[in-house]
């Protein structure tokens, strides 16, 4: 065999190795994602920098609604999750956003003065009803003293907020009836909440906030120059706030530590203007 036959039945034996050795082409990254509402917003592609500063503007959707936010503004400092979700974080008590890539170098200070906000679009049933639904008892509830206004404790307005709290003796008598034992988790006081309703002119409840039982007397923080940081209690009480803006379809759910539910209408104000003025115009 020649020297030129021979490198030609080399090179035709190499050939297959060769093409079973290309990387398969990648499919190209989607820019855009569309929800079910017809929003589009753009995509964070590659590499981000929680750290960059000014924080650059990342886009997100609530429903039909386009938003426009500095990144620091989000929970993980970087935008929306993979899939469109997000949540936003302020700093309590300032309700500012918190410095670029501060989040990233989590603590249990941060995490004590985080201010949670999650906004959620409704269309599906009437935006007053998802209201409602936070404070109505489930057809198997009804006799569940958790999870009724009418099987609470009425108290006197607290922080301008109507108080019912959990009647922890009937709660543990209604558990007990049911087989837990005494020493069970559902059967302490950090297990259940209090609520505290706003309701507006017609009586109608416009706000609830349901905070950690006040049997639990720590408040789990302190301030220092201003600042609040956690303390050295165990317990860390917190609360869920609830209350929608009706012109947009929307609830929002803010969730922030106990001490700060006298800031509860500023909170509330803070949340409502921040989505409403972070829609773009386009």
């Amino acid at each position: 065999m020649t020297c030129h036959a021979l490198r030609t039945l080399v090179l035709a034996a190499l050939l297959p190795l060769a093409a079973c050795a290309r990387q398969p082409e990648q499919t190209p990254v989607e820019r855009t994602q569309t929800n079910e509402q017809g929003c589009t917003r753009q995509r964070s592609v590659g590499p981000q920098d929680a750290y960059a500063d000014p924080a650059p503007l990342k886009q997100a959707c609530v429903g039909p609604y386009l938003l426009a936010l500095p990144q620091n503004y989000f929970d993980n400092q970087i935008g929306t999750e993979h899939d469109g979700s997000f949540a936003l974080a302020l700093e309590y008590p300032s309700l500012q956003p918190f410095k670029p890539g501060e989040r990233k170098s989590f603590n249990k200070d941060v995490f004590a003065r985080t201010l949670s906000i999650n906004y959620s679009y409704v269309d599906r049933i009437d935006v007053r009803q998802s209201l409602r639904n936070a404070y109505t008892p489930m057809a198997f509830e009804r006799d569940d003293p958790a999870a009724s206004l009418k099987l609470r404790l009425q108290g006197q307005e607290v922080h301008g907020l109507v108080p019912y709290y959990a009647d922890m003796e009937r709660i543990r008598a209604y558990l007990r009836a049911r087989g837990l034992a005494d020493d069970a988790p559902g059967m302490q006081d950090r297990s259940h909440r209090d609520w505290y309703v706003a309701r507006d002119r017609t009586g109608d409840i416009q706000t609830i906030v349901k905070c950690t039982s006040r049997g639990v007397t720590e408040s789990g923080v302190r301030f220092s120059e201003g600042r609040m940081i956690r303390s050295e209690e165990s317990e860390l009480p917190d609360c869920d706030h609830f209350f929608i803006l009706p012109e947009y379809r929307i609830r929002v759910r803010v969730t922030y530590v106990r001490a700060a539910l006298k800031d509860w209408h500023r909170i509330e104000q803070r949340a409502g203007e921040l989505l409403v003025g972070s829609i773009s115009k386009k």
